[in-house]
């Protein structure tokens, strides 16, 4: 008989290590380090506007744009659109733009300013 094997010919499975319990955390805590987008405003983004390269809303897809100084500049990081257009089409689609609204989510409680 093989050492691998107990006496009805199945192989032996190694041990199972125990999964550690996931720690608990406070809802309060979901929230903190959030900041707004600055199109739909919800607390969607990790970090400030300022720091965030790139970053997409995942609740308007807004992509953020670190090198457009003003609200009625455009974006190239937006397909040329103005932050204040994204917003009045925010409001209107709930998107930036309506071919991205089957993109985007409803905000979570926590995310609501």
């Amino acid at each position: 008989m093989i050492d691998e094997e107990i006496s009805d010919g199945l192989p032996l499975e190694p041990p199972q290590a125990e999964a550690a319990p996931k720690p608990e955390v406070p809802e309060q805590a979901s929230t903190l380090g959030r900041f707004p987008c600055p199109c739909c405003g919800y607390r969607t983004f990790p970090v400030p506007k300022e720091e965030a390269v790139a970053y997409i809303c995942p609740v308007c897809f807004w992509e953020n744009d670190v090198f457009t100084p003003s609200e009625n500049q455009p974006s190239d990081e937006n397909s040329g659109m103005t932050l204040k257009e994204g917003q009045e089409a925010f409001r209107r689609l709930v998107a930036v733009r309506k071919n991205l609204v089957h993109y985007t989510r409803k905000p979570p409680p926590n995310e609501i300013p």
